[in-house]
C-alpha cells in the first residue's frame, strides 16, 4: 500500500518536470526555424584604398570644375548687363538742369569818348545836317520757322511754358547760369541743344543757345517735351500749373 503511493508521487514529480521542459522545447523549435543564416563574409577581402582615393579625387575635380564654370557664367552674364546698361544709356536722354535758376549780370556798358576833330574852323556858316536814323539790331533769324508751326505741344498750356521760363530764366531768352553751362530761357546745354537739334532742326546744330532766336527756343524747348516730358525741368518742371 505504501509502495504504491510512493510511485504514484513519483509519477506526479516527473510530470511535473518534463511538462514544463517540453514547453520550453515547443517554444524554442519555431525560434530556431525562423532565425535566418548569417551570410557568408570573406574574412580574406580587403577594400581597394587606391581606388576609392581615386575617385574621391575625380569626385572632387568634377566639383570644382562644375564651381569655376559657375563663376565664369556668373561673370559673363555681369559683363553683358553692364554693356547693355551701356548701350541703354546712349538711348537714354542727356540730364540738363539740376541747379537753381541762374542769376544773370547785365554787362556793364561803355561809352565812346567824343571824337576829336583836326579841321580847321570854317568861315561860312557850315551846312545844316540832319542827326542820321538810329538802325536798331534785327532780332535773331529764326531757322526753324520752315520746319514746323511751332504749335503748342499737345496737352500743355501757353500758362505751363511761361510759367516753365520764370522758373528757368526771369523769361530771359539770353540767361546763362553762373558756370555758363546751361543757356537760353530753357536753360539747354548745349549737349542736349545739339542732341535735339540734330533729330528736328538740323540748321540749328552749333548755335549758342542764348543766342537763338525766342521762336527757336521755343521751338526747341517743345520737340524736348515731346521727347521726353516734364523730366528735363526736374525742379522747374515740378512747380507748373496743373
Amino acid at each position: 500500500m505504501a509502495s504504491s503511493r510512493a510511485g504514484a508521487a513519483a509519477t506526479v514529480v516527473v510530470s511535473m518536470v518534463v511538462a514544463p521542459l517540453a514547453l520550453v522545447a515547443s517554444m524554442a523549435a519555431p525560434a530556431r526555424a525562423q532565425t535566418a543564416p548569417l551570410p557568408d563574409v570573406d574574412p580574406g577581402a580587403v577594400v581597394d584604398v587606391e581606388d576609392f582615393a581615386a575617385r574621391a579625387r575625380e569626385w572632387s575635380e568634377a566639383r570644382r570644375r562644375a564651381r569655376l564654370e559657375a563663376i565664369d557664367r556668373a561673370e559673363r552674364l555681369a559683363s553683358e548687363a553692364r554693356l547693355e546698361e551701356e548701350r541703354a544709356s546712349t538711348t537714354t536722354v542727356p540730364p540738363t538742369t539740376t541747379e537753381p535758376p541762374p542769376t544773370t549780370t547785365e554787362p556793364p556798358t561803355t561809352t565812346a569818348p567824343p571824337p576829336t576833330t583836326t579841321e580847321p574852323p570854317t568861315t561860312t556858316e557850315p551846312p545844316t545836317t540832319t542827326e542820321p536814323p538810329t538802325t536798331t539790331e534785327p532780332p535773331p533769324t529764326t531757322v526753324a520757322d520752315e520746319a514746323d508751326d511751332g504749335g503748342l505741344p499737345e496737352g500743355t498750356t501757353e500758362e505751363q511754358w511761361h510759367a516753365l521760363r520764370e522758373c528757368e530764366s526771369k523769361q530771359n531768352y539770353e540767361a546763362l547760369n553762373p558756370t555758363g553751362q546751361y543757356r537760353g530761357a530753357y536753360q539747354f546745354s548745349v549737349r542736349t541743344w545739339d542732341w535735339v537739334a540734330g533729330m528736328h532742326y538740323p540748321a540749328l546744330v552749333g548755335v549758342d543757345p542764348a543766342k537763338a532766336a525766342p521762336g527757336d527756343q521755343d521751338k526747341m524747348a517743345y520737340k524736348l517735351y515731346e521727347i521726353n516730358g516734364w523730366n528735363p525741368w526736374p525742379v522747374c518742371g515740378k512747380r507748373l500749373p496743373r
